[in-house]
């Protein structure tokens, strides 16, 4: 069987829709199927032993808002950007004639149905966010079949399309994330006073909700914060650590080779998430879990489906800091607590998000289509 992993940003950004399609390449490629990737000119690319991998140009997002009437669409300039790239990949997805495509966000499904049409290949419609735009309602309704990252996702496009998607959770790479020594030399650097040491990784855009990090920060003294990615709010979250008088007490990171992930996590006391919007999973959050540190996290979308509140973390109310503030201290002050909800952690996701099981989820989806 021949799978297209059709998705613009595997190749141009790092985040969990991208490992996904990586990590879901990798364990195909094992089982000896032939898998095809299909994303945008960039230089995000791993290595993935026989899987073949395209890349197409395209007009991005920010360049369609460089136009004045375009400026705060920011639902109609990702869908321009996916369209202008499906104009030059899509006559290579039908070259390549796959038995299934496997598109990961709504903007990609008329291009698909399209090759479906013309080729008879199937139509995997991967759910893992909203990105729901006019019309898209009766496009979601011809994929031949739907799967959603988390159990949230899943009852929000039912709810929207009408269908109701498979659950097939993201996957974590256990043999790369698993707990590794503290690194005292991380530790020095980043926290030379002895001070706590929080982390937050992940794309730096607003429903992230980096800013209430920062904020919580004011009244967590002798702590100190990692901020590992990077994206379009950058420059306004320094500004906020500076207004809000932490900027000596925050680092950047930028963005961050995924195999330098577990060092990080076992350096620090906990990680911490706070989306409040759009946030159907959480791969950071589960990662951090793996490799034994316990996290505090915002009750919001699939976060409650990969923390076990009270056993392997913390979840406080989203877009409340003197909350999130409390439960980092609440944990902060109980080393032995911290130490139990990291070994709780490691056992908890290896149960629940192995790439074995996930694929076998996925195969399920195919092999129901063909």
């Amino acid at each position: 069987m021949h799978i297209c992993l059709y998705n613009l940003t595997t190749t141009t950004q790092v985040g969990g829709v991208e490992s996904f399609v990586w990590d879901l390449a990798h364990e195909l490629t094992r089982r000896g199927l032939q898998v095809s990737i299909i994303g945008g000119t960039g230089s995000c690319r791993q290595i993935v032993h026989g899987a073949r991998v395209l890349s197409y140009p395209f007009i991005s997002r920010t360049r369609w808002r460089t136009l004045p009437p375009l400026r705060r669409l920011y639902g109609l300039t990702k869908l321009l950007e996916r369209l202008s790239f499906a104009a030059a990949a899509l006559p290579g997805l039908i070259a390549l004639r796959p038995d299934i495509v496997h598109i990961q966000k709504p903007f990609d499904l008329a291009p698909a149905l399209l090759a479906r049409r013309l080729t008879g290949m199937k139509l995997v419609f991967g759910c893992h966010g909203k990105d729901f735009y006019p019309g898209d309602q009766l496009l979601g309704k011809r994929a031949d079949i739907a799967v959603s990252c988390s159990r949230f996702n899943a009852e929000t496009i039912a709810a929207h399309y009408g269908i109701m998607p498979r659950v097939v959770y993201n996957g974590v790479d256990f043999d790369l994330f698993r707990p590794v020594p503290l690194d005292p030399a991380l530790r020095q650097r980043y926290a030379p006073a002895g001070e706590a040491l929080l982390l937050f990784v992940g794309r730096l855009i607003p429903w992230k909700g980096v800013q209430y990090i920062l904020q919580a920060l004011t009244e967590l003294p002798h702590t100190r914060l990692l901020i590992a990615g990077d994206g379009p709010y950058r420059a306004h979250l320094t500004w906020l650590a500076e207004t809000f008088g932490v900027a000596a007490r925050v680092t950047f990171l930028g963005s961050m080779p995924r195999t330098e992930l577990p060092r990080l996590y076992a350096s620090v006391d906990l990680v911490v998430g706070a989306s409040f919007a759009n946030e159907t999973f959480g791969i950071a959050l589960v990662e951090a879990q793996a490799c034994g540190t316990p996290v505090v996290a915002s009750a919001f979308g699939g976060f409650p489906e990969v923390v076990r509140p009270g056993e392997t973390g913390l979840l406080v109310p989203p877009q409340h800091p003197p909350a999130l503030a409390a439960g980092i201290r609440t944990l902060l002050d109980d080393p032995a607590r911290r130490n139990a909800m990291g070994q709780a952690g490691r056992e908890w996701v290896t149960t629940q998000f192995s790439w074995a099981s996930v694929t076998e989820r996925v195969l399920a989806a195919y092999a129901e289509v063909m």
